[in-house]
């Protein structure tokens, strides 16, 4: 077990609420602050408005994440799971909040984000309902949603930024046709397949790739993007078949996180 859990826990609690009024600040902050929540680098892959309500959500879990972490009965994913990393990944979110278009700093973020999201994974697996819903589902969903933001990052700091009156070159389209096929790659292959039926993380990039036809009116990017989406949607649903049409038990039925 962890040295100082009760500190590990305080901390994380200081952690959210600091990550907290970040977020409101970069949200409701002057209009002439650099922002991800604002349209100052419209890019060609970016999503409609309404997916950016994923990161609301998380935000919502992961509050209920630093309450439960005082009552869950199974302490040691709290404090060796998660324990400090907890901390290390807010602050990393608060510092994109002002460098989103930073690539290694967002790197770093992903990486200590991911680190939690398959130790969670691997080594605490399973568990109690209450722990699925504020440990693994908002770290699943967390980790999704960095790998989307990653994307739309090296986007906005490498490519032209989008004009509503101008088709993008056809190098633009190939990129971002590249882009929206890693996506899917990551939500059917790796969430769906290796992950075995990581359902909420594969949701989020659905989600995103739905925002992203929605958003984006250049006809090869609109429908490339519906068409991963649909693909995305198959694989999702590839657990619940397995599980209640064909009766599967077992890891490759898995419907949770």
């Amino acid at each position: 077990m962890a040295r100082f859990p009760l500190l590990i826990k305080i901390a994380n609690v200081l952690a959210y609420v600091f990550l907290t009024g970040a977020n409101v600040y970069s949200g409701f902050g002057p209009e002439e602050d650099d922002s991800p929540y604002r349209t100052n680098h419209p890019t060609y892959i970016s999503p409609a408005s309404f997916v950016f309500g994923i990161g609301g959500l998380i935000h919502f879990l992961l509050g209920g994440y630093v309450i439960y972490q005082f009552f869950s009965s199974n302490q040691e994913v709290v404090e060796d799971g998660v324990g400090w990393k907890f901390v290390g990944i807010s602050l990393l979110n608060t510092l994109w909040l002002y460098l989103w278009v930073c690539i290694l700093q967002r790197h770093f973020h992903v990486i200590q984000l991911s680190r939690v999201y398959y130790l969670i994974k691997t080594d605490y697996a399973g568990g109690s309902f209450n722990e699925k819903v504020f440990i693994h589902a908002p770290f699943s969903l967390y980790n999704a949603w960095i790998y989307v933001m990653f994307i739309i990052s090296i986007y906005a700091a490498f490519l032209p930024v989008k004009e509503e009156d101008e088709s993008p070159s056809i190098l633009v389209k190939s990129f971002v046709v590249l882009g929206l096929f890693i996506l899917g790659f990551k939500a059917s292959i790796v969430y769906i397949e290796a992950a075995q039926g990581d359902i909420v993380g594969a949701v989020v990039i659905a989600f995103t790739l739905y925002g992203i036809f929605v958003e984006q009116t250049d006809p090869v990017i609109h429908w490339t993007a519906l068409g991963f989406a649909i693909i995305t949607s198959i694989h999702i649903l590839k657990p619940f078949y397995l599980k209640y049409v064909r009766g599967e038990e077992g890891e490759r039925a898995r419907l949770l996180p």
